[in-house]
């Protein structure tokens, strides 16, 4: 019984700390609002901000691997490559 296939823990985590940051943002939106009726709840800032590190040090752990796109590559053919200074001493 171990993890289904396909399954990748990293991006999991990725996925939850969205879920977070999109959480603590909602719960800075109230605080705004709840500025702007004059009646502060400081429960809502205090929370959105937990959530938003929280997600922040959720997302931080999954970095995906991008592939290069190809756009610029026929600028990288023609440019000419310069050697390091190591490789030209011996």
């Amino acid at each position: 019984m171990g993890a289904p296939q396909g399954f990748d823990r990293k991006e999991i985590l990725s996925r939850i700390g969205t879920f977070f940051l999109l959480l603590g943002i909602v719960l800075l939106v109230f605080f705004f609002l709840s500025e702007a009726a004059q009646q502060v709840t400081f429960d809502y800032f205090c929370g959105g901000v937990i959530l938003m590190v929280i997600g922040f040090i959720f997302r931080g752990q999954f970095k995906k691997a991008t592939t290069p796109s190809g756009r610029f590559s026929l600028v990288k053919r023609l440019m000419p490559k310069s050697k390091k200074p190591d490789q030209e001493k011996k």
